[in-house]
């Protein structure tokens, strides 16, 4: 992998060519070992490529504070590391979208009309008759809008009774217009 190395602009020639000539001398020896390891790291051959590669870039730009002080590998190994959690944290920050217009999205399944929508109003003023006279009249003034207080207060009836007897009306309506969708 070659890279190109901007030049420095630092008071001496002859330090910059030294500087480059040893930074050029490091990247070569490590770099098989960094690639392998951020194919590790990476899964893939590319984005290990580009993970090297952004290792080099900072390793320059930070070479002069180096200074050739300990195992140069271990100090690239770090930065490539640190390179790779801060990507890793960029992408779980940015949402994963994809584009709806060339998938095709399942059509849901038609679904037939509930049994309810085939009674007609006379079937329900038919099972409203059939519900004895204390269940129909407190289901009629619940239809009406009144709070279980006010029904109470009406029929001259406990709160807990008209909840009740509201129960039971709702049950025996239920199941008076299930025999009338079994048996039309």
């Amino acid at each position: 992998m070659a890279i190109a190395i901007p030049l420095m602009t630092w008071h001496r020639p002859t330090a910059v060519a030294d500087s480059v000539r040893v930074f050029s001398a490091t990247v070569r020896e490590h770099e098989e070992a960094l690639l392998a390891i951020a194919r590790r790291m990476c899964g893939n051959r590319d984005d290990a490529q580009d993970l090297v590669h952004d290792t080099y870039e900072r390793a320059l730009r930070n070479w002069e504070r180096y200074g050739e002080q300990g195992n140069a590998r271990a100090w690239l190994v770090a930065i490539m590391h640190n390179l790779f959690i801060d990507a890793c944290r960029r992408k779980r920050r940015r949402p994963q979208s994809q584009e709806l217009d060339s998938v095709e999205l399942a059509q849901p399944e038609p679904t037939p009309p509930a049994k309810w929508t085939r009674l007609d109003e006379s079937q329900v003023a038919r099972a409203l008759a059939s519900l004895a006279a204390e269940f129909r009249r407190v289901y009629e003034l619940h239809a009406q809008g009144k709070s279980y207080d006010e029904i109470a207060a009406e029929l001259n009836i406990a709160k807990a009774t008209v909840g009740t007897r509201l129960l039971r009306a709702r049950q025996k309506l239920r199941d008076q217009l299930q025999r009338e969708l079994d048996n039309p």
